[in-house]
């Protein structure tokens, strides 16, 4: 049986995190990268991880008929935005998943999420549409993670974690099995959640404490 033709793929994102994406579709097999989009404008015309940057969003509009586009991008917030544009432009979103990744039969991946080296999504595990889990990050048994979540490099999150849209779990955090973070939420680098997260809430340090909400002075406002 011959195997299937790669797909030819934009990755949107000159950046470190493109330059992952990149290099994982690359290995994968699954992808013939054409180059790269990016918004800065100062990048047109340059290299990127061996490939060309050709232009920004308007790029989009001329892309040929089965092209994906994979987000290159670390900020959720940017990388939502950019999915939306590209799927308003009638273009897929490339799910890249890293040959050395573990993803169970039973785990669900949307369209546009990565899984860097060596990550773990276990049985029953859903990573949401644009959502990242990067190198060695492992989410067990039961996870749910919306959309455009980022789950940094050897974090771990335990059985039945719902981690909200847009929440970013930083470098090597850890969170309880069962707990929850609300949308939009952030749990710091090398933190131990073990209690749940209210949306847009920020948590530092082991246990995690939520920090203070930042007040206005009178003289700001």
């Amino acid at each position: 049986m011959t195997a299937p033709s790669p797909r030819p793929l934009y990755v949107f994102g000159a950046s470190g995190h493109g330059k992952v994406v990149a290099e994982a579709a690359r290995r994968s097999g699954a992808f013939w990268i054409r180059g790269f989009l990016d918004d800065d404008r100062a990048l047109w015309g340059g290299e990127w991880a061996g490939a060309p940057i050709l232009g920004g969003r308007d790029w989009l509009t001329t892309l040929e008929d089965g092209a994906q586009i994979a987000l290159g991008i670390g900020d959720n917030r940017i990388r939502s935005t950019i999915a939306h544009a590209v799927t308003a432009n009638g273009h897929r979103l490339a799910t890249v998943v890293h040959p050395t990744a573990v993803l169970t039969t039973t785990a669900r991946v949307e369209a546009g999420a990565y899984l860097g080296p060596l990550c773990v999504v276990h049985a029953d595990a859903t990573v949401g549409r644009g959502s990242i889990v990067n190198s060695s990050a492992v989410v067990e048994h039961d996870c749910r993670l919306e959309d455009f979540v980022h789950v940094s490099p050897r974090a771990a999150l335990g059985g039945a974690v719902r981690v909200g849209e847009g929440v970013h779990v930083g470098l090597g955090a850890v969170v309880l099995p069962g707990l929850s973070l609300g949308p939009w939420s952030i749990l710091g680098a090398g933190g131990v959640l073990v209690r749940s997260l209210s949306p847009g809430a920020t948590a530092v340090g082991v246990p995690a404490r939520v920090l203070a909400p930042h007040r206005v002075s009178q003289a700001a406002r």
